[in-house]
């Protein structure tokens, strides 16, 4: 009887012993999952733009001193500077949050910033105009209209389409009209003109590729171009 007691008290620390050392086996292992998940870099954060002003006129004759403010998680910034007139681009990188870059006066310009470090991600600012007189202008050209919907390259149905774009001019007191060029060929076909709205809905039953830009106007006879932008209709 003695002996049988004995056997089953050694027993029983046996399956206790075998219970906790399979438990400590699965944290053991749970520990290691857990080191080798390491985080990444962290994307940058969006700069914010503070000179030369939105829809501003810009009176320096030299370079053209651009000023953001810095952005979280950021090791470097890319100025991107657009001729709206020529539609070239320029663009500096600095580590800086302010550039001074020579710019051909007369023309309106676009702005923005992208900033970046390590990681494969970047982030772009909001983007901003101003026109680069070099000397007072009693009347500026409207900036070129931003198209907005449909976006460039947008495959849509047939049926109704709704064109959008917003506009802005350095005089604001101007008033801003605008004509409205559609079709299938080149963006040469007038549509609409002297519509005082930044949108216009259109039927067009015909699949294919069309062509569309907005000339805009202002009160002293001004006009500029947004150039033609494309979408593509499909049954």
């Amino acid at each position: 009887m003695r002996n049988l007691k004995l056997t089953s008290i050694i027993l029983f620390f046996s399956i206790l012993l075998i219970s906790c050392g399979g438990s400590g086996g699965d944290e053991s292992n749970n520990s290691g999952d857990g080191g080798g998940n390491e985080p990444g870099p962290v994307a940058p954060k969006a700069a914010t733009l503070s000179k030369p002003d939105n829809n501003s006129e810009c009176l320096q004759v030299d370079a053209v001193k651009f000023e953001w403010n810095k952005s979280d998680d950021t090791t470097s910034y890319t100025i991107v500077i657009k001729n709206l007139s020529t539609q070239e681009s320029i663009s500096q990188t600095t580590t800086e949050t302010s550039a001074e870059i020579t710019l051909t006066k007369g023309f309106p310009y676009s702005w923005h910033i992208i900033s970046s470090n390590t990681s494969s991600s970047t982030a772009t600012s909001a983007k901003w105009k101003f026109y680069l007189s070099g000397t007072p202008q009693k009347n500026h050209a409207p900036f070129p209209a931003d198209i907005i919907a449909p976006k460039p390259g947008a495959t849509l149905e047939v049926g109704t389409i709704e064109l959008s774009w917003s506009a802005s001019d350095v005089d604001s007191s101007d008033t801003l009209r605008f004509d409205i060029y559609l079709d299938n060929k080149d963006g040469s076909t007038l549509n609409v003109s002297n519509r005082t709205a930044t949108k216009r809905s259109v039927v067009l039953n015909n699949p294919g590729k069309y062509y569309w830009r907005i000339v805009t106007k202002d009160n002293i006879g001004s006009t500029s171009d947004s150039g033609v932008s494309t979408f593509i209709l499909v049954e």
